[in-house]
């Protein structure tokens, strides 16, 4: 089998900074492990995957992406007409999915990133995050026939520190991209709560980030710098991001209609338990007191960071290897790749 992954043209795959188009170079990777023909259609700065191939497209600014996504058609056409390779276009605008369309084809599929799902025109062959955001595409005219996989991680990447497996630093952290719909206002009021804790606020909002999340990362961090008890970390590397959830009491991601949340299957990954907020797809990936708490309030928040020993490290591990491994993910997309290709319409 051929599967093209077709990203958007605006961060390379995987992305330089912290990132949930991770998930598709993590899908990548582990699809080439199960002996699938890769080809990743993303900018000069991205990786290749093992055993595949990676066909550059012009990078652009974000107000005219939708323009630059149709590269891979116009610089691609032929392999366009491959009827033995799916497509699975993860762009904003999913341009090559309404392209296959258009010409009759259906050997093509669309995965959303947000919660506003305009796109594709042809509302066909969508596969989603979760169910919560499936739940949405339906809302927004899809058919009910429209399919969910949950993502995951890189369980041999992020785990536990081999020499001191479950031993926590005793800080609370925040690791994210900038934006009022992660919440860090949550998480500065907890540091504010707690003055005898540590907490760390990092994620990508500096050289690393768009200027969106470039100013609301300023905006948060001169909020949090007022307090002596939380470090500021902006744009740590991969190798700083595991060394930062590894060793952390948990995560605490309070964020708002997240239609996966990657952050959280990291941090199980890792051993560290998460308090996160009672939204979007979180309620499918926690258990409820024994891999996080979930919140709806923020004196939910607090009865969490006071009671965050309940939680086991060891069960967010296995629950991680269980559930939210890439190799899963590869498999569960396997199934729908197979569908297409007998010319399944969904």
């Amino acid at each position: 089998m051929k599967v093209a992954l077709v990203v958007p043209p605006i961060f390379a795959c995987p992305p330089l900074g912290y990132g949930g188009e991770v998930m598709v170079w993590d899908l990548a990777e582990a699809l080439g492990h199960l002996g699938i023909e890769v080809h990743l259609f993303a900018l000069p700065q991205s990786q290749v995957p093992e055993g595949g191939f990676l066909h550059y497209v012009p990078e652009c600014p974000l107000d005219t992406f939708w323009i630059f996504e149709q590269a891979p058609i116009k610089f691609y056409k032929n392999m366009l007409k491959d009827s033995e390779m799916v497509w699975h276009d993860w762009g904003h605008t999913h341009i090559v999915h309404d392209y296959l369309f258009w010409n009759g084809r259906s050997n093509g599929l669309s995965t959303p990133w947000g919660v506003f799902i305009q796109r594709p025109f042809w509302r066909k062959n969508l596969v989603t995050w979760s169910r919560f955001q499936r739940g949405l595409a339906i809302q927004q005219g899809f058919p009910l026939s429209t399919r969910w996989v949950h993502g995951g991680t890189n369980t041999d990447m992020f785990c536990p520190d081999s020499d001191k497996p479950f031993e926590k630093d005793g800080y609370f952290l925040f690791l994210a991209r900038m934006h009022p719909d992660k919440r860090p206002d949550v998480f500065v009021k907890l540091a504010k709560e707690f003055p005898n804790e540590q907490f760390v606020l990092s994620g990508s909002f500096g050289k690393t980030a768009t200027p969106d999340h470039a100013y609301y990362g300023k905006f948060y961090a001169e909020m949090a710098e007022k307090l002596s008890n939380v470090t500021i970390l902006p744009d740590p590397n991969k190798q700083q991001q595991i060394e930062l959830m590894r060793h952390a009491k948990a995560v605490v991601h309070p964020s708002v209609q997240e239609c996966f949340g990657l952050v959280i299957v990291e941090s199980l990954a890792c051993g560290t338990p998460v308090i996160v907020s009672n939204e979007g797809a979180f309620p499918e990936i926690v258990v409820e007191g024994k891999t996080g708490f979930l919140c709806e309030t923020f004196g939910h928040y607090v009865n969490a960071v006071k009671n965050v020993d309940v939680l086991s490290p060891e069960a967010s591990r296995r629950d991680a290897v269980e559930r939210w491994s890439r190799k899963r993910v590869a498999k569960d997309y396997l199934k729908v790749y197979e569908d297409v290709l007998k010319g399944a319409v969904f």
